[in-house]
């Protein structure tokens, strides 16, 4: 039975961010999840290689850099110099996603490939087999908002595709999950979820025990 991993937001208070790794690590999360905005993607500012490079200092937990940038070519490097384990960029934005991939790739780092709510699958299928973490955003970008449903197909349909290709990327999703939706989620093929910080401060005592549970019966049920 695969188990689903879960990541936690970091970045929220960039000025506290060792105490904020702190209460994530002792959470129990699985890796951490940087955003990083410029203010033209989404609406939003916030991240940066220097801010990863304190992060890396502070915790040996995997750290994921998601690019909501742009140009996410122009940068990628200096975030997987930082200290990145991940970099994922996203296939709507103003670069050559190939060669972007590729110098993920060729700098040793893994590579993801994030897609917005409206942006089909079939659009990211040739890239599919280069990467390692495909993102499904189950939100819009730069916008609080519940899960929208509808995107959970496109999560479905990635597992299906994955299979039929023996293809070995893992699917993420991000964006509006609750305890409730979670189990739907991970039915549907989620193998890394992230999670807002709200959800991991609702129980002051191992936070992600239900959740992990839910996931583990949801896996068995699907």
């Amino acid at each position: 039975m695969r188990r689903v991993r879960f990541g936690g937001v970091v970045g929220a208070k960039p000025c506290q961010v060792e105490s904020e790794v702190r209460e994530l690590e002792a959470a129990g999360i699985d890796f951490l999840h940087v955003e990083v905005m410029d203010g033209h993607f989404v609406p939003d500012l916030g991240g940066g290689p220097r801010f990863v490079a304190a992060l890396r200092t502070t915790t040996e937990l995997p750290i994921e850099v998601h690019l909501r940038i742009e140009q996410p070519d122009r940068y990628a490097r200096a975030f997987i110099e930082a200290g990145a384990d991940i970099v994922t960029v996203h296939l709507e934005a103003r670069h050559e996603v190939q060669k972007t991939i590729e110098l993920i790739r060729s700098m040793g780092c893994r590579c993801g490939l994030a897609l917005n709510p409206i942006t089909l699958l079939q659009k990211a299928f040739k890239y599919l087999p280069h990467i390692h973490f495909l993102l499904c955003l189950t939100a819009n970008p730069g916008l609080r908002q519940p899960l929208l449903p509808e995107t959970l197909r496109k999560v479905a349909q990635a597992k299906a595709h994955r299979e039929a290709g023996n293809l070995v990327y893992e699917i993420e999703v991000e964006g509006g999950v609750t305890r409730e939706s979670l189990p739907s989620v991970v039915i549907h093929g989620a193998d890394r979820v992230i999670l807002e910080s709200r959800l991991l401060g609702e129980r002051e005592n191992d936070p992600l025990r239900e959740l992990r549970a839910a996931a583990e019966e949801a896996n068995m049920g699907g």
